[in-house]
């Protein structure tokens, strides 16, 4: 006991004594880097907007030495440190003038050999042949992510800090001293800097300390593996890819679009996964704390390792995996190249990367993706079904049942979810019908597969507790797998800078449709807040995930509690005087009162230019007398015209904001 809580302090006290020397080291280095011209200026291929000092990897790389040297782990560390040194000298000479990318290779190559030299390999228990090739793919790739993703402020200090984090917490689990120490002085220097480097910025760390970074991550990756405990092989190759989860789906997304867009990988630019977040409506700040939610969410995934049974971090594994390549679709949708451009055509899909994809499928390429991540949802949900119904392990005998049984699972399943048409339709815009075909679809393949494995096997060894556990595993994993698009659709459009507070006006059939075409409105972003409904039952009642707040007397009370910009009517019983009452409501409040109306327009082919109709289901805006803000006739609605500070009502925001 004595033993393990001193090797916990020794790990503390490198993380500590690097935090403290990087804090004290980064202020130096800010004012040496604009005494001396280090400073990077804003240009059209980086997000900064000011001139910001460069070099803050010499802080870094000092915190780490320091914190190092302190904690004294032995020479075990040397092959981490050394390589980490190469890569900082190297970056610093980049960064200073330049290095070409085959001379970066180069360097980046020789620090891998030290690990390898030093018996360090992706994979340990792997033939040689096999972890050789993959280490130095690994070391390249995962040096190159962190120098990647250092493309807004605080984001690869913030990742590299909780992936060290993570890494520490699997070395001590593990038993091994010198990868802790390793970890805590790399999170602990991660952590000193992005009190510097967080928005807005006041130095970036550069080459210099991206690239070193990166390297000591992989290294990290490497150590874990090699001092797990002996276990299966794959689960323990899979830990640092669940840990830099976010530095590889930046990468992967950066590397396969522009590829598509026929741009140069190695190239600048503002497409990575922070920047399409803020095109899609999150602010900086959000955009940066929402992938360090990513981060600690793989990172805490990773743990599992230490202490479940490795078939149910695979099944962990497969279902974390498809929510990222959901996030990843939904972000490679955002145009970042050139916005005021049509999408890409379908001939653009055809191209590498997606080249044997397209032919092997044709325009249904998308039906493929869908039945690839459906068999992980499936797998993942039999395996882990199994193993919570057997108390958290698969004794001998349920395991090569399941393994045994997989495969048919995932087929029978398969060929129900496409008889039931779940590989149609655009789940960007799915809504309840599809919820309902979704659960639907679902149970008949549970029950097909619960028919056939009983068929095949004896009763007694398909556990019902494990077909329902497996029923309510596939159900939510393929609904939110489907409905994740529209979720995150509607969440990042909510969140666009002016995005108005809006109140409804009716909870009826009509309140659903406004409500439904706020959440999709990109012209004027919207985040609707709650109903206001005069019907006395329904209050307090959830209607859509929007409670219904109060009545009509309630307004300026609500308007108050909830900081609302606008009320939208939208209810059938479009009454003259009710309507007035709620206009000379809104105006007391200080907010603005429009009208939410259906139109429908005819079209005659003899026209030269047929008239463009008002959007099905558009929110119409009023002026005080009562005509329509955009021309169209209806009945009108009075406002005050101005929003609750004085100002004209707020306007679509700016072209990719």
């Amino acid at each position: 006991m004595e033993s393990t809580i001193q090797q916990v302090w020794t790990v503390f006290e490198g993380g500590l004594a690097a935090l403290l020397a990087t804090a004290v080291l980064t202020p130096l280095v800010i004012r040496a880097a604009h005494t001396f011209g280090w400073v990077d200026r804003p240009s059209d291929d980086r997000w900064h907007e000011r001139p910001t000092a460069l070099m803050g990897g010499i802080a870094l790389f000092g915190g780490i030495s320091v914190g190092l040297l302190w904690s004294a782990p032995g020479a075990a560390v040397l092959p981490f440190w050394g390589g980490a040194a190469l890569l900082f000298a190297m970056g610093l000479v980049d960064d200073l003038w330049h290095v070409p990318p085959s001379g970066k290779l180069t360097v980046q190559g020789a620090a891998a050999g030290l690990l390898l030299y030093s018996g360090y390999a992706f994979g340990p228990a792997w033939p040689v042949w096999v972890s050789t090739p993959l280490t130095l793919l690994w070391v390249v790739g995962m040096t190159n992510s962190i120098n990647l993703l250092d493309n807004m402020d605080g984001l690869a200090a913030g990742i590299a800090g909780i992936a060290a984090a993570a890494f520490g917490a699997l070395a001590v689990g593990a038993g091994a001293l010198t990868a802790g120490v390793l970890a805590a002085t790399v999170a602990g220097a991660a952590v000193g800097f992005l009190g510097f480097n967080a928005k807005p910025a006041r130095i970036f760390m550069g080459d210099c300390g991206s690239l070193a970074l990166g390297f000591l991550l992989a290294g990290l990756g490497l150590a874990v593996q090699a001092e797990m405990p002996a276990g299966d092989p794959v689960a323990v190759a899979l830990v640092p890819l669940a840990v830099l989860a976010v530095p590889i789906l930046d990468t992967t997304l950066v590397t396969v679009m522009r590829r598509v867009a026929e741009r140069s990988v190695a190239q600048g630019g503002n497409d990575h996964a922070s920047h399409r977040l803020v095109l899609l409506g999150l602010s900086e700040r959000r955009a940066v704390w929402m992938l360090y939610g990513l981060g600690l969410l793989s990172g805490a995934g990773a743990l599992l390792v230490l202490v479940a049974d490795p078939a149910l971090f695979y099944a962990v594994a497969g279902l974390g995996g498809v929510g990222l390549g959901v996030l990843g679709i939904h972000l490679a949708r955002a145009r970042v190249y050139d916005e005021e451009a049509p999408a890409l055509p379908r001939t653009a899909l055809a191209r590498r990367p997606f080249r044997a994809l397209h032919r092997l499928a044709g325009p249904h390429w998308k039906a493929v993706v869908g039945v690839l991540g459906d068999a992980l949802i499936v797998g993942a949900a039999f395996v882990g079904a199994h193993v919570l119904r057997h108390g958290g392990s698969l004794p001998g005998g349920v395991e090569g049942f399941v393994l045994g049984a997989l495969p048919l699972v995932v087929a029978a399943k398969a060929v129900v979810f496409y008889a039931g048409g779940l590989y149609r339709g655009l789940w960007r815009h799915a809504g309840t019908p599809e919820l309902l075909r979704t659960v639907a679809t679902t149970s008949a393949a549970s029950a097909l597969v619960a028919v056939l494995l009983m068929g095949l096997y004896s009763a007694a060894a398909v556990p019902a507790a494990a077909l329902v556990i497996d029923w309510m595993i596939t159900t939510g994993g393929v609904a939110g797998a489907r409905f994740g698009f529209r979720g995150l659709r509607q969440y990042l459009i909510s969140c666009r800078p002016g995005a108005r507070r809006v109140l409804i006006y009716g909870a009826d059939d009509t309140g659903l449709l406004a409500l439904r075409t706020l959440r999709h409105d990109r012209e004027r972003p919207a985040e609707p807040v709650g109903f206001v409904d005069d019907d006395p039952l329904t209050e307090g009642q959830t209607v859509q995930g929007l409670r219904v707040l109060g009545a009509r007397a309630d307004l300026p009370r609500l308007c108050r509690a909830h900081d609302i910009d606008e009320l939208l009517i939208a209810t059938d019983a479009h009454v003259p005087e009710r309507r007035r009452v709620l206009a000379e409501a809104c105006r007391k409040a200080g907010i603005d009162c429009r009208a939410f109306t259906v139109s429908y327009a005819s079209v005659s082919p003899e026209e030269d230019t047929a008239p463009e109709p008002s959007p099905s289901a558009a929110p119409v805006g009023m002026s005080k007398n009562g005509t329509p803000t955009n021309g169209t006739p209806t009945s009108g609605v009075p406002t005050n015209g101005t929003s609750k500070n004085g100002e004209s009502p707020k306007g679509p925001p700016p072209s990719g904001q």
